[in-house]
């Protein structure tokens, strides 16, 4: 399901399907952008603060925005993301952890320059399969929204290339 700026409303929340994160995809990811020892390597890791191999912040980050492109919070509907308030990781994610995302409304606004865009206020969090949160996010992201003109009357359907909206 793909979510529009008018189809929300504060409070409202999505919940993504879990992905697994592999021991292959947290070194793999670290090579590239993070190369910490306890990133990269197990017996290099025994002897960190973590003392075992963990996923980067960066990309827990990364993993949360993917679970919200999967639940369609950020399907081809948000149009930029305007910065991030608050970025919190509360625990280690580790090799076999089964992510889901959790994404929250905390605000809507229209924008003061696009009147066909709207600003949401969403709170991100990514949870293991266990209670405890990984990683709380709050972006601002802006979202395209459904109150063109020249929809009025259209009871159904979104906004198509020839509708007059304005495309970012």
């Amino acid at each position: 399901m793909d979510l529009w700026y008018d189809d929300l409303e504060v409070g409202f929340s999505v919940k993504s399907e879990p992905i697994l994160l592999t021991k292959e995809a947290i070194i793999r990811f670290a090579q590239e952008f993070d190369p910490q020892p306890f990133h990269l390597d197990e017996a290099a890791a025994v002897g960190t603060f973590f003392g075992e191999l963990v996923a980067s912040g960066a990309h827990s980050f990364s993993l949360t925005m993917r679970l919200g492109v999967n639940a369609g919070v950020f399907k081809g509907n948000a149009v930029a993301g305007l910065g991030v308030d608050e970025l919190r990781f509360h625990k280690p994610v580790r090799p076999g952890s089964w992510l889901h995302g959790k994404f929250t409304v905390k605000a809507l606004r229209g924008s003061k320059t696009k009147p066909d865009v709207g600003i949401v206020d969403w709170c991100q969090s990514a949870r293991n399969v266990d209670p405890l949160s990984a990683s709380n996010i709050h972006p601002p992201v802006g979202d395209q929204r459904l109150a063109c003109p020249a929809l009025a009357g259209v009871a159904e359907g979104r906004p198509s290339a020839s509708d007059g909206c304005l495309r970012l």
